[in-house]
Protein backbone atom coordinates (compact mmCIF):
# COMPACT_ATOMS: atom_id res chain seq x y z
CA UNK A 1 0.00 0.00 0.00
CA UNK A 2 1.57 3.33 -1.08
CA UNK A 3 1.88 6.36 1.19
CA UNK A 4 -0.76 8.45 -0.59
CA UNK A 5 -3.39 5.74 -0.10
CA UNK A 6 -2.61 5.48 3.63
CA UNK A 7 -2.90 9.24 4.10
CA UNK A 8 -6.21 9.25 2.23
CA UNK A 9 -7.66 6.57 4.54
CA UNK A 10 -6.50 8.40 7.70
CA UNK A 11 -8.01 11.67 6.49
CA UNK A 12 -11.33 9.96 5.78
CA UNK A 13 -11.46 8.41 9.28
CA UNK A 14 -10.65 11.73 10.97
CA UNK A 15 -13.29 13.57 8.94
CA UNK A 16 -15.94 10.96 9.74
CA UNK A 17 -15.16 11.10 13.46
CA UNK A 18 -15.25 14.89 13.57
CA UNK A 19 -18.53 14.95 11.68
CA UNK A 20 -20.10 12.41 14.06
CA UNK A 21 -18.97 14.38 17.12
CA UNK A 22 -20.30 17.60 15.63
CA UNK A 23 -23.71 16.05 14.94
CA UNK A 24 -23.89 14.62 18.46
CA UNK A 25 -23.29 18.03 20.02
CA UNK A 26 -25.80 19.77 17.78
CA UNK A 27 -28.43 17.10 18.30
CA UNK A 28 -28.84 18.11 21.94
CA UNK A 29 -27.92 14.64 23.26
CA UNK A 30 -25.36 16.14 25.58
CA UNK A 31 -23.56 14.25 28.29
CA UNK A 32 -22.78 15.77 31.70
CA UNK A 33 -20.29 18.66 31.36
CA UNK A 34 -16.68 17.83 31.98
CA UNK A 35 -16.42 20.29 34.84
CA UNK A 36 -16.22 17.46 37.33
CA UNK A 37 -17.68 14.04 37.88
CA UNK A 38 -20.64 14.00 40.29
CA UNK A 39 -22.41 11.22 42.10
CA UNK A 40 -25.99 11.86 41.08
CA UNK A 41 -28.76 11.22 43.55
CA UNK A 42 -31.76 10.09 41.44
CA UNK A 43 -34.14 11.82 43.87
CA UNK A 44 -32.49 15.16 43.04
CA UNK A 45 -32.82 14.72 39.27
CA UNK A 46 -36.58 15.07 39.25
CA UNK A 47 -39.01 17.77 40.36
CA UNK A 48 -41.94 17.90 42.74
CA UNK A 49 -44.69 20.41 41.86
CA UNK A 50 -43.22 23.51 40.22
CA UNK A 51 -39.66 22.45 41.04
CA UNK A 52 -38.85 25.26 43.48
CA UNK A 53 -37.08 22.68 45.66
CA UNK A 54 -35.05 21.23 42.75
CA UNK A 55 -31.32 21.01 43.57
CA UNK A 56 -30.14 18.77 40.73
CA UNK A 57 -27.33 19.25 38.23
CA UNK A 58 -29.13 19.82 34.93
CA UNK A 59 -27.46 22.81 33.23
CA UNK A 60 -29.14 22.70 29.81
CA UNK A 61 -32.46 24.17 28.70
CA UNK A 62 -35.10 22.03 27.04
CA UNK A 63 -33.66 23.22 23.71
CA UNK A 64 -30.22 21.94 24.66
CA UNK A 65 -28.72 25.38 25.22
CA UNK A 66 -26.23 25.69 28.05
CA UNK A 67 -27.32 27.70 31.08
CA UNK A 68 -25.47 30.91 31.96
CA UNK A 69 -24.37 31.80 35.52
CA UNK A 70 -27.12 33.32 37.64
CA UNK A 71 -24.78 35.95 39.04
CA UNK A 72 -24.39 37.58 35.63
CA UNK A 73 -27.97 38.88 35.67
CA UNK A 74 -30.25 41.03 37.86
CA UNK A 75 -31.69 39.00 40.77
CA UNK A 76 -35.03 37.26 40.39
CA UNK A 77 -36.73 35.83 43.47
CA UNK A 78 -34.01 34.19 45.55
CA UNK A 79 -31.54 33.90 42.66
CA UNK A 80 -28.98 35.96 44.59
CA UNK A 81 -28.31 32.84 46.64
CA UNK A 82 -27.30 30.92 43.50
CA UNK A 83 -24.06 32.79 42.79
CA UNK A 84 -21.89 31.04 40.16
CA UNK A 85 -24.48 28.28 39.88
CA UNK A 86 -25.32 27.43 36.24
CA UNK A 87 -27.96 24.82 37.03
CA UNK A 88 -31.65 24.95 36.21
CA UNK A 89 -33.59 26.46 39.11
CA UNK A 90 -36.97 28.05 39.87
CA UNK A 91 -36.15 31.00 42.15
CA UNK A 92 -39.28 32.97 41.27
CA UNK A 93 -41.87 30.17 41.43
CA UNK A 94 -42.43 29.96 37.69
CA UNK A 95 -44.15 26.97 36.09
CA UNK A 96 -40.96 24.89 36.36
CA UNK A 97 -37.16 25.28 36.60
CA UNK A 98 -35.51 27.50 33.99
CA UNK A 99 -32.29 29.33 33.23
CA UNK A 100 -30.95 32.07 30.97
CA UNK A 101 -29.28 30.97 27.75
CA UNK A 102 -27.77 32.60 24.71
CA UNK A 103 -29.96 32.35 21.62
CA UNK A 104 -28.05 33.87 18.73
CA UNK A 105 -27.14 37.36 19.88
CA UNK A 106 -29.87 37.53 22.52
CA UNK A 107 -30.06 36.36 26.16
CA UNK A 108 -33.40 34.70 26.86
CA UNK A 109 -35.13 32.56 29.49
CA UNK A 110 -35.85 28.95 28.63
CA UNK A 111 -37.47 26.21 30.67
CA UNK A 112 -35.53 23.04 31.47
CA UNK A 113 -36.79 19.58 30.64
CA UNK A 114 -36.65 17.81 34.02
CA UNK A 115 -38.91 14.82 34.73
CA UNK A 116 -41.49 14.78 37.49
CA UNK A 117 -40.65 12.69 40.56
CA UNK A 118 -42.59 9.46 40.87
CA UNK A 119 -44.15 9.31 44.36
CA UNK A 120 -42.66 6.64 46.61
CA UNK A 121 -45.33 4.76 48.51
CA UNK A 122 -44.20 4.56 52.14
CA UNK A 123 -45.70 1.64 54.08
CA UNK A 124 -47.60 2.84 57.15
CA UNK A 125 -50.01 1.12 59.49
CA UNK A 126 -53.73 1.88 59.41
CA UNK A 127 -56.63 0.99 61.69
CA UNK A 128 -56.88 -2.24 59.67
CA UNK A 129 -53.25 -3.37 60.05
CA UNK A 130 -52.69 -2.52 63.73
CA UNK A 131 -51.57 -4.98 66.38
CA UNK A 132 -49.63 -7.24 64.04
CA UNK A 133 -46.04 -8.34 64.50
CA UNK A 134 -43.74 -10.57 62.55
CA UNK A 135 -42.04 -12.16 65.53
CA UNK A 136 -43.76 -15.43 66.56
CA UNK A 137 -46.07 -14.88 69.51
CA UNK A 138 -45.05 -16.60 72.70
CA UNK A 139 -45.82 -16.36 76.37
CA UNK A 140 -43.05 -15.15 78.66
CA UNK A 141 -42.89 -16.65 82.13
CA UNK A 142 -41.58 -13.84 84.28
CA UNK A 143 -39.94 -10.64 83.12
CA UNK A 144 -37.55 -11.13 80.23
CA UNK A 145 -35.37 -9.07 77.93
CA UNK A 146 -36.98 -9.09 74.49
CA UNK A 147 -36.14 -7.60 71.10
CA UNK A 148 -38.30 -4.67 70.09
CA UNK A 149 -39.93 -6.88 67.45
CA UNK A 150 -41.78 -8.52 70.37
CA UNK A 151 -43.32 -5.12 71.23
CA UNK A 152 -42.97 -3.11 67.99
CA UNK A 153 -45.44 -0.44 69.22
CA UNK A 154 -43.10 0.37 72.13
CA UNK A 155 -42.01 4.00 72.31
CA UNK A 156 -39.08 5.54 74.21
CA UNK A 157 -39.61 9.20 75.15
CA UNK A 158 -36.56 11.32 75.95
CA UNK A 159 -36.32 14.74 77.58
CA UNK A 160 -33.18 16.32 76.17
CA UNK A 161 -30.76 13.36 76.28
CA UNK A 162 -32.32 11.56 79.23
CA UNK A 163 -34.87 8.75 79.10
CA UNK A 164 -38.20 9.97 80.44
CA UNK A 165 -40.96 7.42 79.89
CA UNK A 166 -42.43 4.77 77.66
CA UNK A 167 -45.37 5.08 75.32
CA UNK A 168 -47.44 3.21 72.74
CA UNK A 169 -47.64 3.96 69.03
CA UNK A 170 -51.38 3.94 68.26
CA UNK A 171 -51.22 5.58 64.79
CA UNK A 172 -48.30 6.55 62.55
CA UNK A 173 -48.23 10.11 64.00
CA UNK A 174 -49.60 9.54 67.52
CA UNK A 175 -48.17 8.16 70.77
CA UNK A 176 -50.23 7.26 73.83
CA UNK A 177 -48.50 7.76 77.19
CA UNK A 178 -49.15 8.71 80.82
CA UNK A 179 -50.02 12.30 81.76
CA UNK A 180 -47.58 12.21 84.67
CA UNK A 181 -44.75 11.67 82.16
CA UNK A 182 -45.46 15.07 80.63
CA UNK A 183 -45.99 17.14 83.79
CA UNK A 184 -44.13 17.14 87.11
CA UNK A 185 -45.45 17.35 90.68
CA UNK A 186 -45.25 21.16 90.57
CA UNK A 187 -47.43 21.33 87.46
CA UNK A 188 -44.55 22.17 85.11
CA UNK A 189 -45.03 20.65 81.67
CA UNK A 190 -42.13 19.02 79.85
CA UNK A 191 -41.08 21.46 77.10
CA UNK A 192 -42.37 20.03 73.83
CA UNK A 193 -39.33 21.21 71.88
CA UNK A 194 -37.04 19.23 74.17
CA UNK A 195 -38.89 15.96 73.76
CA UNK A 196 -37.61 13.29 71.37
CA UNK A 197 -39.44 10.09 70.50
CA UNK A 198 -37.70 6.89 69.45
CA UNK A 199 -39.50 3.97 67.83
CA UNK A 200 -37.97 0.55 67.26
CA UNK A 201 -35.50 0.67 70.16
CA UNK A 202 -34.47 -2.47 72.06
CA UNK A 203 -32.14 -0.49 74.34
CA UNK A 204 -32.37 3.11 75.53
CA UNK A 205 -28.61 3.74 75.63
CA UNK A 206 -27.61 2.11 72.34
CA UNK A 207 -28.60 3.44 68.93
CA UNK A 208 -29.67 1.04 66.21
CA UNK A 209 -30.03 2.96 62.91
CA UNK A 210 -31.20 -0.14 61.05
CA UNK A 211 -34.28 -0.53 63.26
CA UNK A 212 -35.12 2.72 65.01
CA UNK A 213 -36.97 5.83 63.86
CA UNK A 214 -36.50 9.20 65.58
CA UNK A 215 -39.00 12.05 65.76
CA UNK A 216 -39.41 15.44 67.35
CA UNK A 217 -42.75 16.31 68.91
CA UNK A 218 -45.25 18.65 67.27
CA UNK A 219 -47.87 18.61 70.02
CA UNK A 220 -48.08 17.44 73.63
CA UNK A 221 -51.53 16.85 75.16
CA UNK A 222 -52.39 16.10 78.80
CA UNK A 223 -55.87 15.08 79.86
CA UNK A 224 -57.65 18.14 81.20
CA UNK A 225 -58.84 16.26 84.31
CA UNK A 226 -55.52 14.69 85.25
CA UNK A 227 -55.22 14.90 89.04
CA UNK A 228 -52.68 13.56 91.52
CA UNK A 229 -53.73 15.49 94.61
CA UNK A 230 -54.77 12.20 96.22
CA UNK A 231 -51.61 10.45 95.10
CA UNK A 232 -53.49 8.13 92.75
CA UNK A 233 -52.87 9.68 89.31
CA UNK A 234 -56.49 9.85 88.17
CA UNK A 235 -57.01 10.38 84.40
CA UNK A 236 -53.33 9.57 83.87
CA UNK A 237 -53.29 9.72 80.11
CA UNK A 238 -51.57 11.90 77.52
CA UNK A 239 -50.76 12.08 73.83
CA UNK A 240 -47.81 13.13 71.69
CA UNK A 241 -48.12 14.06 68.05
CA UNK A 242 -44.99 13.28 66.04
CA UNK A 243 -43.59 15.83 63.62
CA UNK A 244 -43.72 14.49 60.06
CA UNK A 245 -40.68 13.90 57.89
CA UNK A 246 -41.29 14.31 54.17
CA UNK A 247 -45.01 14.11 54.79
CA UNK A 248 -45.01 10.89 56.84
CA UNK A 249 -44.43 9.82 60.43
CA UNK A 250 -43.78 6.23 61.49
CA UNK A 251 -43.14 3.82 58.62
CA UNK A 252 -44.08 0.20 59.03
CA UNK A 253 -41.28 -2.30 59.65
CA UNK A 254 -40.73 -5.43 61.78
CA UNK A 255 -39.52 -3.16 64.61
CA UNK A 256 -42.15 -0.41 64.26
CA UNK A 257 -45.88 -1.16 64.24
CA UNK A 258 -49.00 0.29 65.83
CA UNK A 259 -51.05 -1.34 68.59
CA UNK A 260 -54.82 -1.47 68.15
CA UNK A 261 -57.21 0.52 70.30
CA UNK A 262 -60.10 -1.58 71.69
CA UNK A 263 -63.67 -0.30 71.31
CA UNK A 264 -65.00 2.11 73.97
CA UNK A 265 -65.65 0.67 77.45
CA UNK A 266 -64.64 -2.87 76.47
CA UNK A 267 -62.49 -4.76 78.99
CA UNK A 268 -60.90 -8.17 79.01
CA UNK A 269 -62.24 -10.43 81.78
CA UNK A 270 -60.42 -11.01 85.08
CA UNK A 271 -57.73 -13.65 84.67
CA UNK A 272 -56.93 -12.64 81.09
CA UNK A 273 -53.19 -12.88 80.40
CA UNK A 274 -51.58 -9.73 79.02
CA UNK A 275 -48.10 -8.25 78.74
CA UNK A 276 -46.64 -5.00 80.02
CA UNK A 277 -43.42 -3.63 78.56
CA UNK A 278 -40.84 -0.99 79.34
CA UNK A 279 -37.24 -0.04 80.00
CA UNK A 280 -37.78 0.46 83.75
CA UNK A 281 -36.07 -0.82 86.87
CA UNK A 282 -36.03 -4.54 87.49
CA UNK A 283 -36.72 -4.11 91.23
CA UNK A 284 -37.99 -1.40 93.55
CA UNK A 285 -35.17 0.83 94.75
CA UNK A 286 -32.75 -0.24 92.03
CA UNK A 287 -30.28 2.50 91.13
CA UNK A 288 -30.60 2.30 87.37
CA UNK A 289 -33.11 1.47 84.67
CA UNK A 290 -32.95 -1.83 82.86
CA UNK A 291 -31.88 -0.05 79.62
CA UNK A 292 -32.99 -3.18 77.74
CA UNK A 293 -36.61 -3.56 76.69
CA UNK A 294 -38.36 -6.04 78.96
CA UNK A 295 -41.82 -7.48 78.96
CA UNK A 296 -43.67 -9.18 81.77
CA UNK A 297 -46.70 -11.43 81.71
CA UNK A 298 -49.48 -10.41 84.08
CA UNK A 299 -53.08 -11.42 84.73
CA UNK A 300 -55.91 -8.90 84.96
CA UNK A 301 -57.52 -8.72 88.41
CA UNK A 302 -61.18 -8.06 89.15
CA UNK A 303 -61.97 -4.44 90.01
CA UNK A 304 -63.76 -5.59 93.15
CA UNK A 305 -60.58 -7.30 94.35
CA UNK A 306 -58.31 -4.34 93.69
CA UNK A 307 -60.70 -1.99 95.50
CA UNK A 308 -60.58 -3.94 98.74
CA UNK A 309 -58.78 -2.35 101.66
CA UNK A 310 -55.81 -4.77 101.58
CA UNK A 311 -55.18 -3.86 97.93
CA UNK A 312 -55.83 -0.20 97.02
CA UNK A 313 -59.27 0.60 98.39
CA UNK A 314 -60.86 3.80 97.12
CA UNK A 315 -57.59 4.96 95.53
CA UNK A 316 -58.46 2.76 92.55
CA UNK A 317 -60.99 4.71 90.50
CA UNK A 318 -63.14 3.62 87.58
CA UNK A 319 -60.44 5.04 85.26
CA UNK A 320 -57.92 2.40 86.37
CA UNK A 321 -57.47 -1.34 86.65
CA UNK A 322 -54.80 -3.51 88.20
CA UNK A 323 -52.85 -6.53 87.00
CA UNK A 324 -50.14 -8.73 88.46
CA UNK A 325 -48.70 -12.21 88.48
CA UNK A 326 -50.17 -14.92 90.75
CA UNK A 327 -46.87 -15.31 92.63
CA UNK A 328 -46.38 -11.51 92.90
CA UNK A 329 -42.90 -11.82 91.43
CA UNK A 330 -43.52 -9.99 88.16
CA UNK A 331 -44.69 -6.43 87.76
CA UNK A 332 -44.12 -3.18 85.94
CA UNK A 333 -41.84 -0.83 87.87
CA UNK A 334 -40.31 2.65 87.98
CA UNK A 335 -39.32 3.79 84.51
CA UNK A 336 -42.02 1.72 82.83
CA UNK A 337 -44.50 4.60 83.21
CA UNK A 338 -46.41 5.46 80.06
CA UNK A 339 -45.68 2.13 78.43
CA UNK A 340 -48.25 -0.34 77.12
CA UNK A 341 -50.22 -3.14 78.65
CA UNK A 342 -51.46 -5.12 75.66
CA UNK A 343 -53.80 -8.08 75.48
CA UNK A 344 -54.22 -10.30 72.47
CA UNK A 345 -57.60 -10.72 70.84
CA UNK A 346 -58.25 -12.26 67.45
CA UNK A 347 -54.52 -12.56 66.77
CA UNK A 348 -53.88 -8.83 67.32
CA UNK A 349 -52.45 -6.79 70.18
CA UNK A 350 -54.82 -4.26 71.76
CA UNK A 351 -53.58 -1.64 74.19
CA UNK A 352 -55.91 -1.78 77.19
CA UNK A 353 -53.67 -0.08 79.70
CA UNK A 354 -51.03 2.60 80.21
CA UNK A 355 -48.48 1.88 82.96
CA UNK A 356 -49.42 4.39 85.67
CA UNK A 357 -48.53 3.73 89.31
CA UNK A 358 -48.42 1.27 92.20
CA UNK A 359 -46.99 0.79 95.68
CA UNK A 360 -43.48 -0.52 95.20
CA UNK A 361 -42.84 -3.20 92.59
CA UNK A 362 -43.96 -6.83 92.75
CA UNK A 363 -45.27 -6.49 96.31
CA UNK A 364 -47.86 -8.94 97.62
CA UNK A 365 -51.39 -7.60 97.05
CA UNK A 366 -49.97 -4.42 95.53
CA UNK A 367 -50.19 -5.11 91.80
CA UNK A 368 -49.39 -2.54 89.12
CA UNK A 369 -52.10 -0.03 88.29
CA UNK A 370 -52.87 0.94 84.70
CA UNK A 371 -54.94 3.69 83.11
CA UNK A 372 -58.08 2.15 81.61
CA UNK A 373 -57.63 3.19 77.96
CA UNK A 374 -61.15 2.30 76.83
CA UNK A 375 -62.58 5.02 79.08
CA UNK A 376 -60.85 7.56 76.84
CA UNK A 377 -61.71 6.58 73.26
CA UNK A 378 -63.86 9.69 72.79
CA UNK A 379 -61.17 11.95 74.27
CA UNK A 380 -58.48 10.40 72.06
CA UNK A 381 -60.70 10.82 69.00
CA UNK A 382 -61.40 14.48 69.81
CA UNK A 383 -57.72 15.31 70.28
CA UNK A 384 -56.34 13.34 67.35
CA UNK A 385 -59.14 13.00 64.80
CA UNK A 386 -58.56 9.24 64.84
CA UNK A 387 -62.22 8.23 64.99
CA UNK A 388 -61.64 5.23 62.72
CA UNK A 389 -58.93 4.03 65.12
CA UNK A 390 -60.81 4.64 68.36
CA UNK A 391 -63.81 2.72 67.03
CA UNK A 392 -61.78 -0.46 67.53
CA UNK A 393 -62.97 -1.98 64.25
CA UNK A 394 -60.47 -4.85 64.41
CA UNK A 395 -61.64 -6.09 67.79
CA UNK A 396 -63.34 -9.52 67.45
CA UNK A 397 -67.11 -9.35 67.38
CA UNK A 398 -69.10 -11.80 69.46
Amino acid sequence: MNLSLILSIVATVLFSTETALGWRLRSGKRSQPAEGTRKVNPARECIVGDGTSYKGFNMFSERARKCLPWKDFPPVGNSLELGDNKYCRNPDKSLRPWCRVKRGERIVREFCDIPKCVPVITPTDTELTCGEKEEPRHKVVGGAVVPVEAQPWMVAIFLRDHFLCGGTLIAPCWVLTAAHCLIDEDGMRAPRRRLTVYLGRSNIVRNDPTREQKFSVEESIIHQDYNNTEGNYNNDIGLLKLRQKDGVCATRSPSVRTACLPPPHIMMPPGAICTAAGYGKTSFGAWEYSNDLRQVTVALLAQSVCQTREYYGKSLTKNMFCAGSPDWKNDSCQGDSGGPLVCEAGGRAFVFGVVSWGEGCARVKKPGIYTRVTNYNTWISEKTGLSVYTAGVMYPQK
